[in-house]
């Protein structure tokens, strides 16, 4: 007689994003969408403009409205005030004046998936955030503290991928009537594994870790509009440890080296990809078929299917000692310290091409079963047409 096994559970994963300048943020969105290994929990934006809100709503209701039995929610930071008001996103669209060269996307993606008004919409599928409504969009920390009161003890995943302000105020928050822990106690109490795409080993400065600073210019011409480095430092240097809070979980940093090299998306536009795909609309019209770094692919990668046969912890570092960041510009170093043995960097132990092929194969695997999803029995494919 053969016993039959439970299947194992899926993984309980949150994506904090900044989605707007770079496209990579999307293709790491269909990854955890799409991926059959991962309960999404939600999504949330530390990029603040209305455009990214609804952009990563279009993205992954398209992804999941016929694989998961309620939408996916979405969250966004907001910049603490002294009042309680509520400062109003703005209707920034990203513009290229460094390079000249690359598109936006985020406005396009957020209308053409999400407007009643667009040819492209479907009528009854279309994302939990439609245009023009990025203001009902949850405040970040009141979603964070809701999802995590649910989930089980040490069962939740957190990959930011881009500013930490949004966990720099999950940090520093109060109880509320989602839980009556704090912020630190509630973080030590559910999440298991924290991974960040950010920093350079053994040390250098990175935009992920000092962007959001008001002072920091963009691509766009604008300005940063979170807590930059001191948001980051809040994050990295005191987040809960096992030696002062009895935290099991561990910190994985995915340092700017890491991606950068694997190169990734033009499969989804060029060749095999399904026609009417977001992310694959939105690789063209940021690099117009051309690959590109995959910085959040990476991580999100990571945080899907741990290290197996792509990754390793570099043993220059992992379990030896941990991250730390200066608040005055977001540089960061590791830091000797025998007393941690639970913060990682990640490394590639294949090539980049290899791991590059397997981000490109679930890009199109994913896009093609959401595909066959959408379109459902006996029926041509439904959606939007390149």
């Amino acid at each position: 007689m053969v016993l039959s096994q439970d299947p194992k559970p899926k993984k309980n994963l949150i994506i904090d994003t900044d989605l707007f300048s770079d496209v990579d943020d999307a293709g790491a969105l269909l990854l955890a969408s799409t991926s059959p290994h991962i309960n999404l929990l939600g999504v949330f934006v530390n990029k603040p403009s209305t455009y990214s809100v609804l952009a990563a709503s279009a993205i992954v209701s398209y992804y999941t409205t016929h694989s998961h039995k309620k939408a996916i929610p979405i969250g966004v930071f907001r910049h603490p005030t002294n009042d309680g008001t509520v400062i109003p996103l703005p209707h920034t669209t990203f513009l290229d004046v460094v390079y000249w060269h690359l598109g936006e996307f985020a406005s396009k993606i957020a209308y053409q998936f999400g407007s009643p008004s667009s040819p492209d919409h479907v009528k009854g599928e279309g994302p939990s955030i439609p245009w023009g409504h990025a203001e009902d969009a949850w405040s970040a920390v009141s979603l964070y503290r809701k999802l995590l009161s649910e989930a089980d003890d040490e069962s939740v995943t957190i990959a930011s991928i881009g500013f930490l302000d949004n966990l720099s105020l999950l940090l520093d928050s109060g109880p509320d009537s989602f839980s009556s822990l704090p912020g630190r106690e509630l973080i030590s109490a559910k999440v298991a594994e924290l991974i960040i795409m950010g920093g350079r080993y053994p040390e250098g400065r990175s935009w992920n870790f000092f962007g959001s600073h008001p002072d920091s210019t963009h691509h766009n011409g604008g300005r940063g509009l979170g807590l930059g480095p001191k948001g980051t430092a809040n994050v990295i240097n005191n987040w809960p440890t096992p030696q002062e809070d009895g935290w099991k979980g561990k910190v994985v940093y995915v340092g700017d080296e890491v991606g950068g090299n694997v190169l990734t998306g033009a499969e989804l536009v060029k060749k095999m990809g399904p026609k009417g795909d977001p992310v694959g609309r939105a690789y063209r019209y940021y690099a117009y078929g051309e690959a590109r770094p995959s910085w959040d692919p990476v991580a999100v990668l990571y945080a899907i299917d741990g290290l197996r046969e792509l990754f390793k912890y570099d043993e220059r570092y992992s379990g030896c000692g941990r991250n730390w960041v200066d608040e005055r510009d977001g540089s960061n170093k590791w830091v000797w310290d025998e007393e941690t043995k639970n913060q990682f960097v990640l490394a590639l132990k294949v090539d980049n091409e290899t791991v590059a092929r397997e981000i490109d194969r679930l890009f199109l695997e994913g896009a093609l079963r959401a595909t066959v999803e959408r379109a459902g029995p006996m029926s041509e494919e439904a959606g939007p047409k390149f």
